[in-house]
């Protein structure tokens, strides 16, 4: 059984309205968004769902740079002065876009290799799941894989934290592997084959078309679970 890692106290899509500000709570300038707390958790309704998803699709297509509030809200179809009725600002936006990306990669990792033991389904199964996630919500992964490196302070860390926890299990799995195979690896070994595989399933999106592509995407998933488990066992 695999042991849970998450913050319980992260947000995701669809999070409850006491999640959503403690979450908010957590994040930079903690005095301040301390005393929030409450108006948040008060004013939650499913616009923040709606405004992280048009912002995901904004980040996506014209980057955290450039992307503004008020394309945010174009893309929502809500007044410019709503979105800061929820949120703070942009930084925040990607903050819990990604923080909600994280949680649900992590969760839905646990759930599928958690009732297994054998460490060559387990691979299978965090690719299947990784890949699946990110079939179903491309611009999020976009907004994960190339802004979230913009986010600092406070925000910064908490998401490279999920990153290190994420990777970790990752990386357990192709250590249970290659343990399984005989196969010689180290702890810097399995540290570069984790970031190979990751660089390898995360820029996916570079050429993945959904009009083509989901209907095979058992084949791929399969294509890329042969690659990786080959990856681990070579001498």
């Amino acid at each position: 059984m695999v042991v849970s890692i998450r913050n319980k106290k992260a947000p995701r899509v669809g999070a409850t309205r006491a999640q959503m500000a403690n979450a908010v709570a957590d994040g930079p300038v903690r005095s301040s968004i301390a005393d929030r707390r409450d108006n948040l958790a008060e004013r939650y309704d499913a616009n923040i769902d709606l405004i992280l998803g048009a912002a995901a699709k904004v980040f996506s297509e014209k980057s955290f740079g450039l992307a503004t509030i008020r394309d945010i809200a174009a893309e929502a179809g809500i007044a410019f002065s709503r979105i800061y009725y929820y949120l703070r600002n942009k930084e925040e936006i990607l903050y819990l876009i990604s923080r909600n990306a994280f949680e649900r990669l992590i969760a839905l990792a646990e759930d599928q290799i958690g009732r297994i033991e054998d460490p060559e389904q387990q691979l299978h199964e965090f690719i299947k799941s990784h890949l699946e996630y990110h079939m179903t919500n491309l611009a999020e992964m976009k907004v994960l894989v190339r802004e979230a490196d913009s986010l600092a302070g406070a925000y910064a860390e908490e998401i490279a934290k999920l990153k290190r926890d994420y990777s970790l299990l990752f990386r357990r799995i192709i250590e249970r592997v290659a343990a399984k195979r005989a196969a010689n690896i180290d702890k810097e070994r399995a540290r570069i084959l984790t970031s190979l595989l990751f660089g390898a399933m995360n820029w996916f999106y570079t050429w993945y078309d959904p009009s083509k592509d989901y209907t095979r995407r058992d084949r791929i998933i399969n294509e890329v679970y042969r690659m990786a488990l080959a990856t681990i066992v070579a001498p």
